[in-house]
This record gives structure tokens, C-alpha cells and sequence, in this order.
């Protein structure tokens, strides 16, 4: 069963029902089934056809959700692009898929127009958020529409008949960035079913289930969560504001039953001035925690929190979409591992000579088996690099123990060099959070004649808290070896985060 036919037949078992949520919006399956199949038919009427890139590029919205469903149902190829990118960035996306419609939030018209997409093979635009009647401006686009006035419009004639193949490209995901420009990773139909299929096993959703979305679309996992409330017939509530207390009251308003986040997230939320503390969510079932390692502390003052829910820890990427996934019955006993391999997956730690390493011995995460992507967009010298032999070499470093339980390492392209040795940043960086008044920390490194590289801290304080350089640095001197303690401190305002959360190694300096 492949995603069109989860939304349809969550149409048919249950019509009424609440599918989609933003704020006081509200939309039904019906609606969303509906709406979808009128879309894709006007797309049709333009002339787009199977295999042809739709780029979204919006606030997290209703609209967006019908633009990637039609897209699905008429085997077109959706891009959504990262909200938060800036104007080079998405120029690179447009060029290098060969979009041919943009629809586009008018929120981000702004990043749009500095694109300049004159010479790219974009045809047709279509805006999310404003009537045609409404507009202040116009675009310059040949074909310039308003979706609202699209679905207001009788049913457009045509056949949603394109054969779809479980194999064919559903997307292409673009990566956020933060480590040059953007790859488009490919994702098929069967990539997609085959995940929202296990995931929804794994973490044993049901139609009661009302999933709250955080993340953009342009990220695996809010995908995910999209895909999996159609399978169940569940019910996924949108947020766009990362406010604390904004999150906090829709977890309450809505009765949210699961939540998935990036570490980074749920340390924003454990902040003093956030006041998720101050409730109890009876309702809240789970919570699915993925991206990036978790300071240790936290997660127990987290997890303290929550006494009642289920907690699973995942590891993944989106070249692969899932790889591991530690069940709350194992939480206790093998915290920080991040789990088993998922069901039809096969994960192995290999040396640089491709040799598996033994239990206890760090290498190369590779992930063989269900899920993998066929593939980088337009990119075949990366695709064979990184996909060797019908295998995703991660360029994750990571040790598996005797049960055959995964620990995440950190990157291999991220590791630093300091007085001839290597290490990963999370290293220092997870100590230092663990100190008295620091909230956030990234190390980079910056190259010095005599050592071979000279380490730097980038420290965010609590509100009211200061701390000195002397400080920071005695304190790395107790609990890290010589060659990881950073030269110089820096104190800043919060550290730059990709759309994901995740820190932007890019942006740090």
C-alpha cells in the first residue's frame, strides 16, 4: 500500500475525522482527499506530469500537506524546500532539481524574489496563503496562481490514471546545509511505505493518536509523522511557533500523544524559562528522540519529567530515513546506546579497510537493507561514493557492544585535531554543557602552526549567569584529557541551528 492509498483508505474508514490541525484550522480526511485529487488535476491541466519536480517552499501550513498528497497521487516529485533557507541556497535547489512548479508561502516571497530564478525552469507558481484578489504584488511569472482560488475552482478534468511504481521517486529531500550546499537525497514510494509501516509497529501508533509536528517538511522525520497518521488514521496537530510556551500549550490544548524531536529541541523546552515543568501531560504516550547525542543529565532530568511516557531513542539519516531504535523497556539498562537495527535492517561498524570491527571498537556506521535511497539527485560521483554496494556508508562513526546495540560516535567529517590527535567535538562539547551555567556548547577548530589545530568553545550561559574564560577552562581541565581542552572561550547569544535544530557548524566562527 503506497501513500495514496493509506489517504484514501483513511478517507473511506473514516470521513469526518479530524486529519490535519493548524491552530484553529481543521481538516478532514475527506477534505484532504479531496482537495489533493482537485489539485493534482489542475497540475495536470498545466501540463506537469509523472516525474516532474513541485517545489514547496512554505511555513508549516494545511496547504503545504495538499501540495505534497496531489503531488504523490499524480506521481509528480515534491521538493520541499527548507523554510529557512536564504536566497543562494534555494537558487541551488530550483537549478539543480529542475523545478518546474514552485508553490510558495507568502512568508517566504521575500527570500524568492532575491533568488533570482529568472533563467531557472520554474512554469508555474502558485502561492499558498493569499487569493489572487488579495495580492498586493505579483510575481514575475507567466502562469501565477493562488491555490486557494485553484480549489475553489469546479473539478478540473483529467485522469489521475499515471502508474505509479513502488520504485518510482516520491522526493527528493534536500539537506539542510549546514555543511556547504545542499544534496537532494532521493526517496521512493516504496521508502515511504515501507517506513511509515515499521514506524508506526515500532512505536505502536493507533488512530487515537494525536502526533504534534515541529519540524519542517523538508525533514525526514515530520514526514514521518505525516505518513504514519494516514496509515493509522491518527490525527497530526502543526506548529510553527518554537516558542516554548507555544509548544507547552498546544501539547495541552490538543492532547498531544506523541512528540518527536531533536535533542536541541527538548533542552530548549527543559530551559528555566520554559514552562513545560509546570504541567503534567497525562495524555502524552511517547516521545521519539533523534539527530544528534543528548547530554546525559539532561536526558535523565528529561526523562524525570515524563515519568509516564514511553521514550524511544532513534538513530538515522535521511539517506536512509531509519536505521535503530532503542525501546523504552531497554532505556534504563543501555542508555546512550540508540538501539537495534529496525526491522529489515542489517547495520554494521566497519574500519577504513571495510573490515567489521569487533564489539567495543569504533568505526563506520553502514546501514544495508530496507530504506536505503537510491541515491544523491544529479550527483552520481556522490551517490557512489556514499552508496557502495547497495550499502549507505554513513560517515557516522559508532561501536556496537556483545548484544549488538549501536552507540553513536559523531561524525567522521567533523572530527578535530588537536596536538596529533582525533576526536569528535561532541566529546568536549557534551562536557561542557554538563557544567554549572552553560546551556549550550559547540568546539571548532582553527589552525595553529605549532599544534596542529587550536580548539575553541563557544559557550551560551543561562539567563543571569556569568562565567569567565578561567572558569571555563579549569573546569575542562578536571573532567577532559589535555588535548581537548579548548585554548580560547568565546560567550555568545544562542548558537545558529539549522531547521532542524541542529547546530549549523557552517555559521560558527
Amino acid at each position: 500500500m503506497l501513500i495514496p492509498d493509506m489517504l484514501s483508505k483513511a478517507a473511506a474508514d473514516d470521513p469526518q475525522k479530524e486529519a490535519f490541525i493548524e491552530k484553529h484550522r481543521r481538516l478532514t480526511f475527506r477534505e484532504a482527499d479531496e482537495t489533493s485529487t482537485r489539485l493534482a488535476r489542475f497540475l495536470l491541466s498545466q501540463g506537469i506530469r509523472k516525474g516532474d519536480r513541485l517545489g514547496i517552499f512554505s511555513a508549516k501550513c494545511l496547504e503545504e500537506i495538499i501540495v505534497i498528497l496531489a503531488a504523490m497521487k499524480m506521481g509528480a516529485i515534491f521538493v520541499h524546500i527548507n523554510p529557512h533557507v536564504k536566497s543562494e541556497q534555494l537558487r541551488h535547489i530550483v537549478m539543480d532539481c529542475g523545478m518546474r512548479a514552485l508553490f510558495v508561502h507568502d512568508s517566504r516571497i521575500g527570500v524568492l524574489n532575491q533568488a533570482g530564478l529568472e533563467e531557472s525552469s520554474i512554469e508555474l507558481l502558485v502561492r499558498l496563503s493569499q487569493a489572487q484578489a488579495q495580492r498586493r504584488d505579483r510575481l514575475e511569472y507567466e502562469h501565477d496562481y493562488a491555490l486557494e482560488d485553484i480549489l475553489q475552482c469546479a473539478d478540473f478534468a483529467g485522469s489521475l490514471q499515471a502508474e505509479l511504481h513502488a520504485d518510482d521517486p516520491a522526493a527528493i529531500l534536500y539537506t539542510s546545509g549546514s555543511t556547504g550546499k545542499p544534496k537532494g537525497i532521493v526517496v521512493t514510494h516504496r521508502i515511504f511505505s515501507e517506513a511509515t509501516v515499521t514506524s508506526a509497529q515500532v512505536l505502536e501508533n493507533r488512530h487515537t493518536d494525536r502526533l504534534i509536528s515541529v519540524t519542517p517538511f523538508s525533514f525526514d522525520g515530520a514526514l514521518s509523522q505525516l505518513f504514519t497518521m494516514l496509515y493509522v488514521g491518527g490525527t497530526l496537530v502543526l506548529q510553527e511557533s518554537l516558542f516554548p510556551h507555544d509548544i507547552v500549550e498546544t501539547m495541552l490544548r490538543e492532547q498531544i500523544t506523541g512528540f518527536h524531536g531533536v535533542p536541541s529541541l527538548w533542552r530548549m523546552l527543559l530551559q528555566k524559562h520554559s514552562p513545560l515543568a509546570k504541567h503534567q501531560y497525562p495524555h502524552l504516550r511517547y516521545i521519539s528522540i533523534i539527530g544528534e547525542p543528548f547530554p546525559h543529565d539532561e536526558l535523565m532530568k528529561l526523562k524525570a519529567l515524563l515519568r509516564q511516557t514511553k521514550f524511544y531513542m532513534m538513530y538515522g539519516m535521511t539517506e536512509a530515513f531509519r536505521s535503530t531504535c532503542l525501546l523504552p523497556e531497554e532505556f534504563e539498562r543501555k542508555i546512550p546506546s540508540v538501539g537495534k537495527p529496525l526491522p529489515g535492517v542489517d547495520i554494521t561498524v566497519e574500519d577504513e579497510d571495510g573490515r567489521l570491527c569487533g564489539p567495543g571498537e569504533t568505526g563506520e556506521i553502514v546501514h544495508r537493507g530496507a530504506f536505503v535511497s537510491p541515491g544523491y539527485w544529479n550527483d552520481p560521483a556522490k551517490t557512489s561514493e556514499v552508496f557502495r554496494g547497495g550499502a549507505l556508508h554513513t560517515g557516522d562513526l559508532g561501536k556496537l557492544d556483545e548484544e549488538g546495540y549501536l552507540y553513536f560516535a559523531g561524525r567522521k567529517d567533523k572530527m578535530l585535531k588537536s596536538q596529533g590527535f582525533r576526536f569528535s567535538p561532541e566529546e568536549v562539547e557534551e562536557r561542557l554543557c554538563q557544567m554549572p551555567g552553560v546551556t549550550e556548547a559547540a568546539v571548532i577548530s582553527r589552525h595553529d602552526p605549532d599544534k596542529g589545530g587550536s580548539l575553541k568553545a563557544l559557550v551560551v550561559t543561562e539567563e543571569g549567569v556569568t562565567l569567565t574564560e578561567k572558569e571555563v577552562i579549569r573546569y575542562c581541565k578536571s573532567v577532559l584529557p589535555y588535548y581537548m581542552i579548548p585554548d580560547t572561550v568565546h560567550f555568545r547569544e544562542p548558537l545558529p541551528k539549522t531547521a532542524n535544530l541542529k547546530i549549523n557548524r557552517s555559521e560558527l566562527s
